[in-house]
């Protein structure tokens, strides 16, 4: 595991109690893992940070691991807090008191978890956005198929989404929504640009060479109408919290969700929003392909509104 004592988790959450039990602590960082790390790491990188050893360990994991205990310390509270203060035995379960301890008020509980989730979501992110930074020296950690399989997509990066809706860049905003822009690129982009294009943009971000002018433009056209769309179609899945001018995606622990989470019409004002933006980019899209073969028939796209009947042509 990342964590491996008290006093390391400590190092990462000052405020955690000298005298809690190592054995109470580490069941739950095992759990916090699996729940978190997992989902955006893999499993195979998790275990390598987990199991580096005390001395002599690769300077690059070490900082790697420094950056994702930060925010596991975190994750560790949201899946703790609510057990530690009863036990489960043979009488059932039963509340935990000591002489110079109170329990802690709701209203306080309450502030402490929705802290806790907020910090580890944002400890995350900062740790995704410096791993993909310094993806480089992680070249061997970062090769399976998954994530070579992302490198050929349209919008293969968190910054690159973020710059059309508004997820503050976050990675795993991005990875929620990964599915979602996959089924999009496959199913609606490939019948506006054709098969053949589509492939082709695919295998030049794969490997890596560098766009040509009409690329670049081409790019700068789709990747708008492929944000949008599919931002408003998995937005409706997702629990978010507005914060400021973004959307922050929430941890999956019910409790936060509930207080925090935007209601329905929100989430579904947002998606309808998203809607139009990428019925609009698509236009101008179609426009710039039919520019580029004037002697051909003009190409017909059919939009939808939120209900899947279409609405009007382009």
């Amino acid at each position: 595991m990342l964590f491996n004592s008290v006093v390391e988790v400590k190092n990462s959450l000052g405020t955690v109690h000298k005298n809690l039990n190592a054995e109470t602590l580490l069941s739950f960082v095992g759990q916090a893992e699996v729940l978190y790390l997992v989902p955006v790491l893999g499993e195979g990188l998790v275990e390598q940070l987990g199991s580096l050893p005390a001395t002599e360990a690769p300077e690059h994991l070490v900082a790697l691991r420094q950056k994702f205990r930060a925010a596991l310390a975190y994750y560790v509270v949201l899946e703790a807090a609510p057990f530690l203060s009863v036990a489960f035995g043979e009488l059932g379960m039963s509340e935990q008191s000591a002489q110079n301890a109170a329990p802690s008020r709701q209203w306080v509980y309450n502030n402490f978890v929705e802290a806790a989730a907020a910090a580890a979501d944002k400890l995350l992110d900062v740790a995704l956005a410096w791993l993909d930074s310094h993806a480089a020296d992680y070249a061997e950690e970062l090769d399976s198929p998954e994530y070579r399989s992302r490198k050929q997509l349209l919008i293969s990066s968190a910054a690159q989404l973020g710059q059309y809706v508004a997820t503050g860049g976050s990675r795993r905003f991005f990875l929620a929504l990964l599915p979602t822009l996959r089924q999009v690129e496959e199913f609606e982009l490939a019948d506006v640009l054709g098969e053949q294009l589509l492939e082709q943009l695919r295998e030049g971000l794969a490997g890596g060479e560098e766009p040509s002018t009409a690329t670049t433009k081409l790019l700068g056209l789709v990747r708008p109408v492929l944000a949008h769309r599919a931002f408003a179609q998995g937005i409706v899945n997702l629990s978010v919290a507005l914060t400021g001018t973004t959307l922050r995606l929430l941890s999956d622990n019910e409790a936060v969700r509930q207080r925090l989470a935007v209601p329905a019409e929100t989430v579904s004002a947002l998606s309808q929003q998203a809607t139009a933006n990428a019925d609009r980019y698509q236009a101008r899209l179609v426009a710039y392909l039919d520019s580029l073969t004037p002697t051909a028939e003009p190409k017909t796209v059919q939009l939808h509104d939120n209900s899947g009947s279409a609405t009007f042509w382009v």
